[in-house]
C-alpha cells in the first residue's frame, strides 16, 4: 500500500481495521490462488477473460445473506449504537447518512453484486493443494489450484472500479466485537475525523457496512481463506467490464468478463501471461495427466516459459465412494 494516499489508508485502518490488517500482510512473494476446474482454466486460457460471477449464482447462493443477515440483526437490535455515537461526535448525522444509503442500496447489492474469488495460498500447499477445497468438486469434474500473483488483486484501480477484500469467518461475538474496534479507534482519532470530508465519511461508512455484507462467511469455513474482487454495474459502472448473459436457454444468468490485459496508464498491471500463473496444481482426478498435458500445451501457446515445470499433478488419491 505504499503508492496509497496515507489520508486514505488512515481510514481505511479506521473503519475497516481487519481488512486493513489483511491487506497490509500481503506481500510481493505472496500468493494467491484460484481454484476452478480444467475446463474453466482452458477457457480463461483462450478467451483471454476472467469471469465476475453474480453472487447468486454461486455455489451457496445463500452465500451472501449471511453477512447481510448478521448485518442487519445488529443494526435492528441497537448494537451501532456505540459507534453511531462514535461517529456523530465527530461528524453528527453521518452515521444514520451512511446506514440510510446501505439500506436504500441493498437491493442492487444483493441482485447486482459480481465476485472473482481466490484464496491466500500457503508455500506448503504447492504440491498438493487444498483439501478441504478439492473436496468441493464434484466427482466428475478435475479441479485445478491456478497459483496467481497477488498484484493485480491489490492495486487501486478507479478505472476497473473492482475492489478486493479479505472474506471474515466470524462468529458473531467477533463481527460485533469488530464494530466496537471501529467505535473506540474513531475516537482515538476524533479530530483527524472531525477534518475529514463529510461526503466521504459518509461513503466509507456506506462501504464498511457494504463489506461487512458481501464479504462475511460461516465461521466453520475459515480454512478457506478467501478473497473476492467485488464489482457492482449499479454502484461502481466500468467500461473496463463487459456484460454477458447465459447462452443456455431458459437461463438469466448474468456475468461480467474482465480482458488479461495490462493497462499501466490506468494502474492495471500483472494480468497477462507469462507474469500472472505462478503454478498450476491438478487435484484428485482419473485423468490427472491427460489433464496436464492439456494445459500445459496451453501455456505453451500462450508463451509462457518451461510450461511443463509450472504444472504438477497433486497424486491425492481419488476416492471410490464417499464416506460413511
Amino acid at each position: 500500500m505504499e503508492n496509497w494516499d496515507p489520508a486514505v489508508v488512515r481510514i481505511l485502518s479506521i473503519f475497516m481495521p481487519s481488512t486493513f490488517k489483511s491487506r497490509a500482510a500481503i506481500t510481493p512473494e505472496s500468493r494467491f490462488v484460484h481454484y476452478t476446474t480444467s475446463k474453466n482454466l482452458l477457457d480463461i486460457l483462450d478467451s483471454g477473460e476472467i469471469e465476475f460471477q453474480n453472487t447468486r449464482d454461486m455455489n451457496d447462493h445463500h452465500d451472501l445473506e449471511i453477512g447481510v443477515e448478521r448485518l442487519q440483526d445488529w443494526i435492528g437490535r441497537s448494537g451501532g449504537t456505540a459507534l453511531a455515537d462514535a461517529l456523530d461526535r465527530c461528524a453528527p448525522g453521518v452515521w444514520s447518512e451512511g446506514v440510510r444509503k446501505f439500506q436504500d442500496r441493498l437491493p442492487d447489492v444483493r441482485n447486482e453484486t459480481y465476485v472473482l474469488s481466490v484464496a491466500e495460498h500457503d508455500p506448503a500447499e504447492s504440491n498438493t493443494g487444498r483439501l478441504s477445497l478439492w473436496r468441493a468438486f464434484e466427482r466428475d469434474v478435475t479441479g485445478v489450484a491456478v497459483v496467481v500473483d497477488t498484484l493485480p488483486f491489490m492495486q487501486v484501480a478507479q478505472a476497473l472500479k473492482a475492489y478486493s477484500s479479505p472474506v471474515a469467518y466470524w462468529t458473531r461475538q467477533q463481527f460485533i466485537g469488530e464494530f466496537e474496534t471501529v467505535a473506540a479507534t474513531l475516537l482515538e482519532n476524533e479530530q483527524f475525523i472531525a477534518r475529514t470530508n463529510r461526503a466521504l465519511l459518509r461513503e466509507v461508512t456506506f462501504l464498511m457496512l457494504l463489506f461487512a455484507a458481501t464479504c462475511s462467511k460461516h465461521p466453520g469455513l475459515g480454512d478457506e481463506r478467501e478473497w473476492r474482487v467485488l464489482t457492482n454495474p449499479l454502484l461502481w459502472p466500468s467500461t473496463l467490464l463487459t456484460k454477458h448473459n447465459s447462452g443456455v436457454e431458459g437461463s438469466n444468468r448474468t456475468m461480467y468478463t474482465l480482458p488479461l490485459k495490462n493497462r499501466p496508464m490506468e494502474n492495471i498491471t500483472g494480468l497477462e501471461f507469462p507474469q500472472l500463473i505462478s503454478r498450476v496444481i491438478i487435484g484428485p482426478s482419473m485423468h490427472a495427466e491427460a489433464v496436464r498435458e492439456e494445459i500445459v500445451s496451453k501455456l505453451a501457446e500462450k508463451n509462457v516459459p518451461q510450461p511443463a515445470a509450472k504444472v504438477i499433478m497433486s497424486k491425492l488419491p481419488v476416492r471410490a465412494k464417499a464416506m460413511g
